[in-house]
């Protein structure tokens, strides 16, 4: 067997369930029947995929649907084999429009962008990013001073369970920025704005998709802007994640890495702030200790910062939310980056 790419497979292995004790190079999953002393894992210090049965691998089991398809993984996620995107096979093809892969552009199914700006021209296409200088400098806001501080132009991903106030820190990012002067993009994936949302953010250019292939595609043709918002960038993969094959997963997580890589170098080429927002990995197989990360694995590490919101206090007229630092290059985790309150006046975000 071909070297294994560990850095792939080991995220995947462990959304199936796979774990290592004391961080060996074997990942193993163990039966569900307690009685039965049989796992199925991943050498990768040989190359192999086994069964384990009483007292002896077997590395041939075609009766065996998890070791079956555990070895499709393995050999479709090898090292100087990546996974095909352009040619599916035949079989696979039925299985990916489950999850959203259509025949049709992005062009064609997404819905069209939204220009809500009745004063500003868009920029020509071949017109180059003005440079920036501290004459020519927008007005700046406390909270895009706040994410600035932390990030510079980079990307922050910010992550907590549902109701957590995600969208309402994205929204008031995307609000204080086109207040400021600034060019802000904004990339739903949840159909999280109204109407009334998008028309309040006059001056941004508003998108909606929830099809991951989509969202690929956007964001490698994002426009010469300020600030780009995406929220969320898991919810399009985590709301048919069950019903992907085991392929498929491992496509959507390395799409989802390649999207961060791109934001990133977004970032850099045109001295711009993007705020990302994701949802918490499952809970499903997980320790009762293990610290819920952003759904997506690896692809935490390309963000600058990752911010992590939490409700403190729900009441019918307000909810308090704390925002604090999960993984960052400058305070502990856990440290507090900002107080949010929701009301039915707004949003307000203090640090």
């Amino acid at each position: 067997m071909a070297d294994l790419d560990k850095t792939t497979l080991v995220p995947i292995l462990e959304m199936m369930g796979y774990k290592t004790l004391n961080k060996t190079d074997i990942w193993k999953k163990p039966s569900d029947d307690p009685k039965e002393f049989v796992f199925w894992a991943v050498d990768f210090k040989n190359g192999d995929v086994f069964k384990w049965v009483e007292d002896h691998r077997e590395y041939d089991a075609p009766d065996d649907p998890i070791f079956v398809e555990l070895k499709n993984l393995v050999g479709s996620i090898s090292v100087g084999e990546p996974i095909p995107e352009s040619t599916p096979s035949n079989a696979d093809q039925s299985k990916e429009k489950e999850y959203g892969k259509e025949e049709s552009t992005s062009e064609e199914k997404a819905s069209p962008a939204y220009q809500n700006n009745d004063t500003q021209p868009a920029a020509k296409p071949e017109e180059k990013p003005p440079q920036p200088s501290p004459a020519a400098d927008k007005k700046s806001t406390p909270l895009l001073d706040l994410i600035h501080q932390y990030t510079g132009n980079d990307v922050l991903e910010v992550f907590g369970d549902t109701g957590s106030g995600k969208s309402k820190f994205a929204m008031t990012v995307a609000r204080e920025a086109i207040a400021s002067g600034k060019k802000v993009f904004y990339l739903d994936t949840e159909r999280n704005l109204t109407e009334a949302d998008v028309k309040d953010l006059k001056g941004c250019e508003y998108k909606y998709t929830p099809i991951i292939d989509e969202i690929d595609k956007i964001v490698q043709n994002l426009p010469k802007v300020d600030v780009v918002v995406i929220d969320s960038i898991g919810f399009p993969v985590l709301t048919t994640f069950a019903r992907m094959s085991v392929k498929q997963k491992g496509d959507a997580l390395l799409k989802l890495i390649a999207i961060f890589g791109d934001l990133k170098s977004w970032a850099y080429r045109n001295n711009g702030i993007v705020v990302v927002t994701n949802q918490p990995e499952s809970e499903f197989n997980k320790d009762k200790d293990h610290i819920l990360r952003p759904f997506g694995d690896k692809s935490q590490f390309a963000a600058k910062e990752i911010w992590k919101t939490e409700i403190v206090d729900r009441k019918p007229a307000y909810t308090n939310i704390r925002i604090s630092a999960f993984r960052s290059r400058s305070v502990g985790h856990r440290t507090k980056i900002a107080d949010m309150k929701i009301t039915g006046n707004g949003v307000e975000v203090s640090a």
